[in-house]
């Protein structure tokens, strides 16, 4: 079966000690849609990234992320864990 992707936007946090923590994942629709939600994630957390995946569902297989945008600030090793 073909291929389904996914929009994701990711916000960031900052916890009691300065460290950056993943907050809320949530669905988008769209590329463009996950880019303008994570920006206005980014005004109010300390930083967001939207990226996409592409996931097989018969076998959950699924392709490594993209990066779509990313504003504020996020760990480096983002879409790593992703």
């Amino acid at each position: 079966m073909a291929k389904k992707t996914f929009y994701v936007v990711q916000p960031f946090e900052l916890g009691k000690r300065g460290a950056l923590q993943a907050g809320r994942a949530m669905e988008a629709r769209t590329a463009a849609d996950a880019e303008r939600i994570a920006r206005r994630m980014a005004i109010v957390n300390a930083g967001a990234i939207a990226f996409s995946r592409d996931v097989d569902p018969d076998s959950d297989d699924a392709d490594p992320p993209v990066l779509i945008a990313s504003f504020g600030q996020v760990p480096d090793s983002t879409l790593e864990a992703a």
